[in-house]
């Protein structure tokens, strides 16, 4: 059977689901996937809110699977963009972008991933406005989990950086992944946050709101995931809730 490549990519604007006051998912607008075999699909939808709890003005969905003659590279890209993000007025942001691509050699060499271009604008946080240095150098440098995982052992200053972005306890000198996967927060300055606000794990703890995660990175030896916003929210209103999340890869068949 001749050799071919299976694409995968897919993005979506805002997910989730509320146990309080009600209990209901919450719908999935402008979301688009890329066929088995390759294509581009978009989606876009205006005026979305759930009930007034999660709510953006506008949002924008591409992906994309195709090959590249020049690159010798079947590539993907996901896509997110969506302005005027508003959750229960407590998390507010101008835009925020998603964007992940990836490329897999034609020669079945080792697949590189990349979330450059991921990044909030005017971010605030219960009023405060939240300046996020998003940490998409890290992987653009080392855009290989074999690069991940030799730069984490031999690169002191790395390893640091990584084992403070890592969602769970790093040890030793050995990636710190769960079944394969290397769990991040792309946002690396939130060690000092305005009075009212608390660091909790890799989250911000709100009082009486929830907590907020912010560019949740999730990378393997063949795949990436991003979400940008995710809220837990625990207060009168309870729930969880997601604003720009991507994801792509693919391989080769037989």
């Amino acid at each position: 059977m001749k050799i071919r490549f299976l694409y995968h990519a897919d993005a979506a604007a805002a997910t989730g689901y509320i146990t309080l006051p009600h209990q209901e998912l919450i719908e999935t607008p402008a979301s688009a996937s890329s066929p088995l075999l390759g294509g581009h699909a978009t989606a876009r939808a205006e005026n979305f809110s759930h009930r007034g709890i999660l709510s953006f003005r506008k949002a924008e969905v591409h992906v994309v699977g195709s090959y590249s003659a020049e690159d010798r590279a079947h590539g993907t890209l996901s896509s997110v963009a969506i302005e005027g993000v508003n959750v229960l007025d407590v998390v507010t942001c101008d835009r925020i972008v998603l964007r992940l691509t990836s490329k897999h050699p034609e020669d079945g060499g080792e697949p590189s991933f990349i979330p450059l271009g991921s990044r909030f604008e005017n971010l605030r946080i219960a009023g405060h406005p939240i300046e996020v240095d998003i940490a998409t150098d890290l992987f653009t440098r080392h855009s290989t989990w074999s690069k991940l995982s030799h730069a984490y052992e031999n690169d002191q200053a790395f390893r640091s950086e990584v084992g403070k972005l890592s969602m769970i306890q790093a040890k030793g000198k050995k990636l710190p992944e769960g079944h394969g996967t290397l769990g991040v927060t792309l946002a690396r300055n939130l060690d000092k946050l305005p009075r009212g606000l608390e660091r909790r794990d890799h989250g911000i703890y709100v009082p009486h709101f929830g907590t907020v995660y912010l560019a949740e990175y999730f990378v393997s030896r063949h795949a990436q995931r991003l979400l940008m916003l995710h809220v837990d929210l625990g207060c009168a209103v309870e729930g969880r809730g997601g604003l720009g999340c991507g994801q792509n890869n693919g391989s080769t068949y037989p």
